[in-house]
């Protein structure tokens, strides 16, 4: 086994050198000047100008793209979503059914124009099944709701 003293030399010469005095001390000098150089302060007011204006020139530009984007394309002008009850293109209706699960006697209500009615209650269910083209998978469509019919009473 090796006795320490030569470990200790070897590490020894692993560590770097030291700097001499006159290094030390320009290395010092140039801190200090650097420390007590100009520094120029940053304004704290006008940020919030600068970012409004910012954040309109952005707006501006996008609002711009997307208004060149639909003169470009006039189909996308059209906002309004398709509510049409009958199915998109690759759908077929399979069947279609309209059910009343349950009726409830309202009594008699005065309509609007004064007129005395008889009111009736419905719960209806109507179910669709449709079945899509390309994979043939069945989807059921249940639209649960409220129907209320209105009969005019005639006699007392």
């Amino acid at each position: 086994m090796s006795t320490p003293d030569p470990i200790e030399t070897i590490l020894a010469r692993l560590l770097p050198s030291a700097l001499s005095d006159l290094g030390q001390l320009g290395i010092d000098n140039m801190l200090d000047e650097l420390a007590h150089a100009n520094v120029v302060p940053i304004p704290t007011h006008g940020w919030r100008t600068r970012s409004w204006v910012g954040s309109g020139i952005a707006a501006a530009i996008v609002a711009l793209g997307i208004l060149l984007t639909l003169v470009s394309n006039p189909s996308k002008l059209q906002i309004h979503p398709n509510l049409s009850p009958i199915p998109q293109p690759g759908w077929i209706l399979v069947s279609e059914s309209k059910r009343i699960e349950s009726s409830t006697d309202e009594g008699w209500q005065e309509s609007s124009d004064g007129s005395t009615m008889h009111t009736l209650s419905l719960n209806v269910i109507e179910q669709n099944e449709v079945r899509d083209q390309e994979t043939g998978m069945l989807v059921q469509i249940s639209d649960p709701h409220e129907e209320l019919i209105l009969m005019p009473i005639s006699t007392f």
